[in-house]
């Protein structure tokens, strides 16, 4: 029995130190949370080749007032999908550019496509990442970011969209507001493309 007691105590112990290491995430590193839409079988069997450019002309993403608040962040963040049903899966940790293609893939699967690496495949979309800015005024963070979609067939564009908003938030302590606007405005930017009514137009 006190064998048993003593095990449950440090698995107690265990789960404490591992919530708080990740409540605490390091400072370098970002957090966030990609909320996806509501599953749909509506493309389910079609396939997609994705290809992601970075066409800003700052790369820098942190102005100089909110490099001083955020002075050890490395650029790196780590993702977070979050099903509609609440359900979370943390699926590792990316730059800038890598960070919104796996998270636009996830929103392509969420569509029911096949995200495939076949470069000679018919069908392709891209990612054109115009700005992504963060900035911080008068203790309130901005969040702006702009990018463009673009459907191509054998290497032709088809129809595009582009998409650009943004997000303000109070500052409190420490980074978690950030994190909380970047979070928030990644998951209504990728979710405002409409991908079924891309592929209707596009006659796919």
């Amino acid at each position: 029995m006190r064998t048993y007691q003593h095990a449950l105590k440090w698995l107690s112990i265990l789960a404490f130190l591992a919530a708080n290491f990740w409540s605490c995430a390091p400072s370098n590193l970002l957090r966030v949370h990609y909320q996806l839409p509501a599953k749909s079988d509506t493309l389910a069997g079609k396939q997609i080749f994705l290809t992601f450019k970075d066409a800003r002309e700052e790369k820098t993403i942190l102005s100089e007032s909110a490099r001083e608040d955020l002075r050890d962040f490395s650029e790196i963040f780590t993702l977070v999908v979050v099903q509609a049903s609440g359900d979370e899966k943390l699926l590792g940790a990316y730059d800038l550019s890598a960070l919104l293609t796996e998270a636009f893939k996830q929103r392509l699967h969420q569509s029911g496509l096949q995200v495939t690496e076949k470069i000679q495949l018919k069908h392709q979309i891209d990612f054109v990442l115009n700005r992504f800015a963060l900035d911080l005024e008068a203790r309130k963070w901005i969040l702006t970011m702009s990018y463009q979609t673009i459907l191509k067939e054998d290497g032709d564009l088809v129809i595009s969209e582009s998409i650009s908003g943004t997000a303000e938030r109070v500052k409190v302590v420490g980074s978690r507001d950030a994190e909380k606007i970047i979070s928030e405005l990644i998951s209504d930017m990728i979710n405002k493309v409409e991908i079924t009514k891309l592929f209707q137009q596009a006659g796919w």
